[in-house]
């Protein structure tokens, strides 16, 4: 094994191999999924957070939400009506502001709020809401301030969003398509194209070529998952974090193609056992999408220990303790196929 020789063959994959139709696919499927499903469902294109308030003094917080741009705020008179709002729909958030607000924030008191949320509410608009609420309490006080928040949840408090069940199959998507079928399709363009032999008349060896292929599977994945979810607002502050393991999964996800591209012959069956292990590859998303169907069946399937915890960091703000079990998981099938693609790489001949 050689960087220098890996890095030749690496350069040529970037050069050649993205005008192909199966690294096209690779970018392009990703995108438009996240775009439909942000389109019906999602936010890409979505209305501003809408809150309703009931003051019931005269606070400052209430005279610096109306005036901002990034909310739609509504007034409520009496807490009757702004439930309702909260439980049709009709506001996301409900807040209540009691009379003394501004007395207790100026003071250093714990300040003590009642937070109505509608069940079927975009995360991310509970978070702009509570982001701007809590920067406007801290300006009036001058300092950090203690708030005893009491949330209730009104409608259907176990819907979860059409776009967040899609999210999960979206990043999953980004982080295989283009790990997964770039190298599998170059392997088998370089079969029919019968160039592997001369690749191998040079100094480079076979392992060489795989490792080359694969970093441009890896890369790919990386930058396709990391658009995703920026494209669907899923960055959050334990983004270093899931971007190692998204890391981690563009290398099965690499090992998957590399495995399946080295013992396919032509390109119509390499589509056809893509097709084929879609079910595989994607079904922890699926499962997600659908709550109803148990959970313990997606962890059958290795792309689980990718999702799942890049999940539990967007969308639940989960740290390093919470998803460490499923990071040790991951780290020890991506030993596995590793293991496999090096043997195939040494020990099966890719040309005649």
């Amino acid at each position: 094994m050689s960087i220098k020789r890996i890095n030749v063959l690496l350069r040529k994959e970037l050069v050649h191999g993205s005008k192909g139709f199966f690294f096209i696919f690779a970018v392009a499927g990703p995108l438009i999924l996240t775009l439909l499903v942000n389109l019906v469902f999602g936010s890409i294109f979505a209305g501003k957070p809408r809150l309703g308030i009931l003051d019931m003094g005269d606070s400052q917080i209430t005279q610096s939400m109306t005036r901002l741009e990034a909310i739609d705020v509504n007034m409520h008179l009496t807490e009757a009506e702004l439930k309702l709002a909260v439980e049709t729909g009709s506001r996301d958030v409900g807040v209540i502001l009691a009379e003394d607000l501004d007395i207790a924030i100026q003071s250093g008191d714990t300040v003590k709020m009642t937070i109505y949320i509608w069940g079927e509410s975009l995360l991310k608009d509970r978070a702009v809401i509570n982001a701007v609420f809590l920067q406007e309490i801290r300006g009036l006080s001058g300092q950090k301030t203690l708030v005893d928040i009491e949330t209730h949840a009104l409608g259907d408090k176990d819907v979860i969003p059409w776009k967040d069940r899609f999210l999960p199959l979206m990043i999953l998507m980004a982080i295989f398509i283009s790990g997964f079928v770039i190298p599998s399709s170059s392997l088998v363009i370089e079969k029919e194209h019968r160039t592997i032999g001369a690749v191998l008349t040079t100094p480079a060896s076979q392992l060489d070529m795989f490792i080359a292929k694969g970093l441009m599977g890896v890369i790919m994945s990386m930058i396709m998952g990391t658009a995703i979810l920026f494209l669907n607002q899923a960055v959050n502050a334990q983004s270093g974090l899931m971007l190692i393991i998204m890391f981690f999964g563009a290398i099965m996800a690499s090992c998957f193609g590399l495995i399946l591209g080295a013992f396919m012959k032509e390109t119509n069956a390499l589509y056809s056992a893509i097709k084929g292990l879609n079910l595989f590859i994607y079904a922890p998303g699926i499962v997600q999408i659908f709550p109803k169907i148990p959970t313990w069946i997606g962890r059958v399937f290795p792309t689980y220990y990718v999702v799942t915890p890049i999940m539990n960091l967007a969308r639940e703000g989960a740290s390093w303790p919470m998803v460490q079990n499923d990071m040790f998981i991951l780290i020890g099938f991506i030993v596995l196929f590793v293991g496999i693609v090096v043997q195939i790489a040494r020990r099966v001949r890719l040309y005649e």
